[in-house]
């Protein structure tokens, strides 16, 4: 009797579990939003614009990540912010231009980690010729590694692409 009890019993505990993973597979921009989060922290890294720090936060009851970017080369501070917008992962980007280009992942490879993102709109942003970030690939390579990449796009064409690859310092 006890052995019949037990297996409905177990069922019932294991079922909301399975129901949370399977909604996290059905979702893969919630799925890559839990891997982004796992980036809060210090990260350092080389460009071909010289030396950047990273920081990583999460905010609002963990809705949203915070990334910070500074720069030994520009003395700025840009600020990113990745979040869910219903099954949608989306960033905006606050930049140094002053014009804050909102972008949506539309490629999300949970597998290699690598989520990428492409230019939605903006605000503050004079004509579409006017520079602004236009793209925004980011992989995670391992728990102490990342690499991103953002292009630049003036007069509707790309006009630079600045890579970078960062070790996490703590």
């Amino acid at each position: 009797m006890k052995m019949r009890l037990a297996l409905p019993t177990l069922l019932l505990l294991t079922m909301p579990t399975l129901a949370a993973d399977s909604a996290v597979v059905a979702n893969p921009a919630a799925a890559a939003f839990e891997r982004l989060k796992t980036l809060v922290g210090q990260w350092n890294g080389e460009t071909s614009m010289g030396k950047f720090h990273l920081s990583y936060e999460l905010l609002s009851g963990g809705h949203v990540l915070l990334e910070k970017e500074s720069s030994e080369s520009t003395h700025a501070t840009m600020v990113t912010t990745y979040y869910l917008n219903g099954d949608q992962l989306e960033l905006t980007h606050h930049c140094e231009l002053g014009n804050v280009p909102h972008m949506v992942a539309r490629k999300i490879d949970l597998d290699s980690g690598e989520f990428s993102f492409e230019f939605a709109d903006a605000a503050n942003l004079p004509s579409a010729q006017s520079a602004h970030m236009h793209g925004a690939a980011i992989k995670i390579v391992d728990a102490d590694h990342l690499t991103s990449s953002w292009t630049m796009f003036e007069n509707a064409k790309p006009k630079f692409t600045v890579a970078a690859q960062y070790e996490r310092v703590r």
